[in-house]
């Protein structure tokens, strides 16, 4: 499997090593093309969707990651970054939690440099100095037609990462780093 760090030229690399194999071995490609796992993005702040299989199996598609990389970047400073895939797969077993499968999820904000980062935690309460978005690591998300408290629970029974609640500002953060949670504003704030 590619790694998801590498570069284009890597991922395309690998993508063409793999491509002859699975010539080679029909039962292979057979098996991994029975799973698609696929996405219906869209973006708040940039007003555009993505509709994307961006898994087979259990092979990421290096162009699926680029475009979703390219989709979830930082709208503000127009940067792109590589996201964890497992934040896909999270993303992907969350809506079918909620009972919405293939429905849109609304992206409040995916990647975020460093000087955005800044400026929010400077701006904006409820940042962290070191945010796992800055890594690629972290979503705020909406679902529509699900309550904002609906996603936060399906998130925090899926024991896939951290769980944010932004009650008044209707989105939750997941990431795929360690298991926790939090509310902000905190209750009896």
């Amino acid at each position: 499997m590619c790694r998801k760090r590498s570069s284009q030229w890597v991922r395309c690399g690998c993508f063409a090593v793999l491509l002859p194999l699975l010539a080679i071995f029909p039962a292979a490609a057979k098996s991994s093309s029975q799973k698609s796992y696929h996405l219906d993005l869209y973006n708040l702040h940039t007003g555009r969707s993505l509709h994307i299989v961006y898994r087979v199996g259990n092979h990421y598609l290096p162009s699926a990651e680029l475009r979703l990389d390219r989709f979830l970047g930082d709208w503000r400073v127009h940067k792109d970054h590589d996201m964890n895939p497992r934040l896909f797969d999270l993303l992907y077993k969350l809506d079918k939690a909620v009972g919405h499968p293939g429905g849109p999820i609304d992206i409040v904000c995916g990647y975020r440099s460093p000087q955005t980062n800044a400026l929010l935690h400077r701006t904006t309460g409820g940042v962290a100095v070191h945010s796992m978005h800055v890594l690629g690591d972290a979503i705020d998300i909406r679902i529509p037609g699900v309550s904002t408290l609906e996603v936060r629970n399906a998130a925090l029974r899926l024991h896939f990462g951290g769980v944010g609640y932004y009650p008044e500002h209707h989105f939750v953060h997941v990431d795929v780093g360690r298991v926790r949670e939090w509310e902000y504003p905190p209750q009896g704030s």
